[in-house]
């Protein structure tokens, strides 16, 4: 969490512009490597949120005159230990509120998988929020769950999902999903789209069973036209949409 992230979490209406800076102190001054902050830094971040710059003068003498603020340097504030020790539950609580991520298109259009299944969009919201943080082992993992999904979308659509279970009752492993749909003459793949299964296929098995692996941005890039072209087509055969595009 950035400071100015911070300040949007604590701020109110109610707060004076003194606390407003200690809460700002006690956000540069936290952990190990703490550090002071001038009054011109404090009038900065709080100008930045909208509220008029304060005055140098004043804001120096509020920062003087209050018992949790202290000197750190010539020209730089603090907060005391007992002042950070009174608040430090206060804000650490903020620290810890989980943020979601942002909307986002980055491995696959949102609007493709709109009205299909609501376990479908989110799991597309979290291989575009793991692309966005650069989490791309986790990215790969999702993407091969997802048309996992998508392929027993298919066969429950024609009541066929006996086909793809084992003797006790479970869904196949991916490997063995897409081997049974390839070899399936109902359904008639692109070229395109059978290549992007089995390049995410591969991507996906060493993200989730190679210890000594780690997928890079350029592994998702380079077969994210190809699932995005295997999600759409599946999605068709589903039943879940009428249009790959």
């Amino acid at each position: 969490m950035t400071l100015d992230d911070f300040f949007v979490e604590v701020d109110n209406d109610e707060l004076k512009i003194i606390d407003r800076a200690v809460a700002i102190l006690w956000f540069a001054g936290r952990g190990s490597e703490g550090r002071s902050s001038t009054t011109a830094e404090i009038s900065n971040v709080i100008e930045r949120h909208g509220y008029a710059r304060p005055n140098v003068t004043r804001l120096e003498k509020g920062l003087s005159s209050d018992r949790r603020v202290v000197r750190a340097g010539k020209i730089g504030w603090g907060l005391s230990p007992r002042a950070r020790r009174d608040i430090n539950e206060k804000f650490e609580a903020v620290l810890r509120i989980k943020k979601k991520a942002p909307p986002s298109d980055s491995v696959l259009p949102r609007e493709l998988f709109h009205d299909t299944r609501p376990y479908l969009e989110k799991v597309v919201h979290q291989i575009n929020a793991s692309y966005d943080l650069s989490l791309y082992d986790c990215c790969a993992v999702m993407c091969r769950r997802l048309l996992e999904t998508l392929i027993i979308e298919v066969y429950e659509s024609q009541n066929r999902d006996d086909e793809i279970k084992n003797k006790r009752g479970n869904f196949y492993m991916f490997a063995d999903l897409l081997n049974h749909l390839e070899s399936d003459a109902t359904f008639n793949l692109s070229r395109n789209a059978k290549q992007g299964l089995k390049d995410f296929k591969r991507l996906g098995d060493l993200s989730a069973h190679n210890r000594r692996h780690n997928a890079v941005q350029n592994d998702i890039d380079r077969v994210r036209n190809g699932i995005r072209e295997a999600s759409g087509e599946l999605l068709v055969m589903a039943g879940l949409t009428s249009q790959t595009n």
